[in-house]
């Protein structure tokens, strides 16, 4: 049942109507039943009519006065009023209009209705008192609604959803979202959506509608603790408890603060009109949810038996390396908190991912400085990262998303995925445009990024005994000439793409050891070691004698690879480029 507030006005007219012999408040459905469009007929019971005094009903959901001979007309015979096609304001549809009318009566008692008559002043008291009551009633029936309710109304009304009222004291801040680079059109970041902290402890949730217009990068809105915790540091917000599309990241750019205000009444609303989405129960999507809070993915299967019927089991099983104690115990505590009732939930044993090795060659900008190449290439492994982290379980890889993703790093014109490996097995299918990783678990493993631009960096460390006499040191200049030849003849080497594993763009301990003269010991060439029919062997830390050699390679990223002793090795990606960054010479112990 719908109610409308009936005013004053509404009320005093149905009285006089009432006390003239009159018919008062007839209702009729609006549209009348079997009229398509306009002109709408609504007959009069009573006819005929000899005038309308008042056409009341709804509009725009509020109580409306029709105007006479404006939107309704009453016909000739007094039978029925009309509506007309143009020019009319008419009734919602669906509502009730309320037609008061005057008929020809043979004899009315009281015919004095003048303002200041004693008729008129008891009708108009007792008008004032049934429209308080309307007001009243209208009142209450807002207060049982989300959309209309306030203060403590609203309060018992989201408490059937198990809300209640943030009040003051409790931490608040800003959440910034950074939209993915390259997802178009606008992003909508709804009221309620929640964030977490990385292991999941603490959560905030937004106070309102936010959207990211095309274009826009990253957009901040206030967000509450919703639990009495202490203020976060800056940069602890970083989970979305639900992904949203077309964002990257989610992060509070500045620490909480505990906020003196309570949740406004529109704060609560919006948040209460909300809370569904995201908040599934006792399904096994709310499962899925309860173990994705937990930063990791799981295989979440409804146990059935030979015929195919259920039998109340659901199995999980963890896509961890190894399942801490910790961990299972906040598995248990939000699969119990999700679990259907009757349902058993069994936690297995954890199944370990594989892990995806990529490599990529880049093309960046030329001109560009290095700490932006590096930053390009930082930019570029983060999308790579996060786009595995969301990737549904056992679901193949898009290498056109990948692509996509890496394009949209600024300085980077062009990139290639030169290889993808599982277990050492090729999983790129560059024709289908997939990577064949369906079927298990993964995540992201070794990482290559090659840039012609921005060289991988390789330092030499050479210490020698100290000794009395000093023996000789070695020659700082001579290893620098015999590495920088070394080098070059790499980066020729490597500027193509192998049709075939090729062993010489492996870069053994010993191969580096041989292009490294010593005092009692002659640098050799690379190439001369490439070509050899029986490739000779190769010295190693014992045959260096009282000199330790160790060679660092600094790669774009920030990550650096130590070749120290035999067995150590690095291997170039195709287009790779090396490049010298420093020869120390020093005594040891220095």
């Amino acid at each position: 049942m719908t109610v409308r507030r009936k005013p004053y006005p509404e009320v005093l007219d149905r009285l006089l109507t009432t006390l003239v012999g009159g018919v008062a408040a007839e209702e009729h459905p609006f549209p009348p039943p079997g009229s398509a469009a306009p002109p709408f007929r609504q007959l009069l019971e009573r006819p005929p009519a000899v005038d309308v005094t008042a056409v009341y009903g709804a509009r725009n959901g509020a109580s409306h006065l029709f105007r006479k001979d404006v939107d309704y007309t009453l016909l000739p015979d007094g039978t029925a009023i009309e509506w007309p096609a143009e020019g009319a304001e008419y009734p919602d549809a669906g509502t009730l209009v309320e037609i008061s009318y005057v008929v020809r009566a043979p004899g009315v008692p009281v015919t004095d209705l003048h303002v200041g008559s004693v008729a008129r002043t008891l009708a108009e008291s007792i008008a004032v008192e049934i429209a308080g009551l309307y007001a009243q009633l209208q009142a209450v029936y807002d207060s049982a609604f989300v959309e209309t309710a306030t203060g403590s109304s609203l309060d018992n009304v989201v408490a059937l959803l198990g809300l209640e009222r943030v009040r003051g004291g409790r931490p608040a801040g800003e959440i910034e979202f950074t939209r993915a680079s390259g997802s178009p059109g606008t992003i909508t970041i709804p009221a309620g959506t929640r964030v977490l902290t990385a292991d999941g402890n603490v959560e905030y949730e937004t106070t309102e509608t936010v959207t990211l217009a095309q274009g826009q990068g990253t957009i901040r809105v206030v967000a509450r603790d919703l639990e009495a915790n202490e203020p976060l540091p800056a940069g602890s917000l970083t989970v979305l408890a639900v992904p949203i599309a077309g964002i990257i990241g989610v992060t509070n750019p500045a620490p909480t603060a505990l906020s003196a205000q309570d949740e406004t009444d529109s704060e609560l609303r919006t948040r209460a009109k909300t809370f569904l989405h995201g908040s599934e129960r006792a399904t096994l999507g709310a499962l899925k949810e309860a173990v994705a809070r937990q930063q990791i993915t799981a295989d979440v299967a409804e146990v059935v038996d030979s015929e195919g019927r259920r039998v109340g089991r659901v199995e999980i099983t963890p896509h961890v390396e190894v399942l801490a104690p910790e961990l299972q115990q906040r598995l248990l505590t939000a699969i119990e908190d999700a679990r259907p009732a009757g349902v058993h939930v069994t936690l297995q044993g954890a199944v370990a991912p594989k892990k995806v090795d990529l490599e990529l060659r880049l093309t960046t900008v030329t001109g560009l400085l290095e700490q932006d190449l590096r930053a390009a290439q930082r930019a570029a492994r983060k999308a790579i990262g996060d786009y595995f982290a969301r990737l549904p379980a056992r679901e193949g890889g898009s290498v056109t998303k990948l692509v996509g993703l890496v394009l949209g790093v600024s300085g980077i014109e062009d990139v290639r995925i030169v290889s993808a490996t599982v277990d050492g097995g090729n999983v790129l299918d560059a024709a289908s445009g997939v990577l064949a990783i369906d079927g298990f678990p993964t995540v992201l493993g070794e990482l290559q990024l090659a840039d012609p631009n921005l060289p991988t960096l390789v330092t030499v460390l050479v210490a020698y005994p100290k000794a009395d006499p000093p023996s000789a040191p070695p020659d700082r200049a001579a290893i620098q000439a015999g590495l920088t030849a070394a080098i070059t003849y790499l980066n020729d080497l490597n500027a193509s793409e192998p049709t075939a594993p090729d062993p010489r763009r492996v870069i053994s301990y010993g191969k580096l050891l041989r292009v490294v003269p010593l005092p009692d010991r002659p640098a050799e060439s690379l190439e001369s070691f490439d070509t050899a029919s029986t490739p000779p062997p190769l010295p190693d830390e014992t045959s260096t004698g009282p000199y330790r050699v160790q060679f660092v390679f600094a790669l774009g990223s920030g990550l650096s690879q130590i070749l120290s002793v035999s067995g150590n090795q690095y291997e170039l990606t195709p287009f790779e480029r090396l490049a010298l960054a420093a020869v120390e010479v020093q005594e040891q112990g220095a």
